[in-house]
């Protein structure tokens, strides 16, 4: 994590400041949960559930790479999901905190009004609250050791945004998916994520 860490913050200073961006995204998150136990098995009773999104990033082009941007950002998640048969039922209500980095590569940079963007890069999450309902019964996952560990959350979009003049709006779609650094041998949680974003992006000079 240490590395991951030191990578960014190398690559933040190192690259020339010129022509910044502002971006606000809210999104919904459609996450379902991977869970396998200590025998190797799965859940088949897990279910997706929805939570909403929010982020703000900072964007930064590359001086002699015009169709390139490094995005850095603040983001903060909701993970849900539901399961049960007919005698029990339960589902999880999370919300995470986290850091995002990544790169934006312009499609279309030429085009006096539409942009078409392709994203990948990775997030640094770790659970803010979160709790566990079965049949009734709430239960506090802060320090549940499946949820409270750091996660990396790397991910592949697509955005399409147009120039309003002055400021851009934009639409996207977003995959992740979500692995506990502290997930041991035996159990493993991972989230598989899909995202529907707007955006909202404003030039800073």
């Amino acid at each position: 994590m240490k590395k991951l860490f030191l990578i960014t913050m190398l690559l933040i200073f190192s690259i020339p400041l010129n022509a910044q961006e502002m971006e606000l995204i809210v999104g919904r998150n459609f996450t379902t949960y991977d869970y396998t136990n200590s025998q190797g098995e799965t859940n088949p009773k897990l279910n997706g559930s929805s939570g909403s999104y929010i982020e703000v990033s900072y964007n930064i082009p590359f001086n002699r790479l015009q169709n390139l941007q490094y995005s850095f950002g603040l983001a903060l998640n909701q993970f849900n999901a539901t399961g049960g048969d007919y005698a029990s039922n339960y589902s999880w209500d999370t919300n995470y905190f986290g850091i995002k980095s990544g790169l934006i590569y312009s499609i279309l940079p030429d085009r006096s009004f539409v942009d078409f963007n392709f994203k990948t890069g990775f997030g640094i999450n770790r659970i803010i609250n979160g709790q566990q309902k079965i049949n009734g019964a709430t239960f506090d996952l802060s320090n549940n050791e499946d949820f409270t560990s750091v996660s990396v959350q790397p991910y592949l979009g697509l955005e399409l945004k147009y120039d309003l003049g002055g400021f851009l709006i934009g639409i996207g779609y977003n995959y992740s998916k979500n692995f506990s650094v502290a997930n041991g041998d035996q159990e493993k949680l991972h989230f598989n994520n899909s995202r529907l974003e707007f955006g909202i992006t404003v030039p800073v000079n």
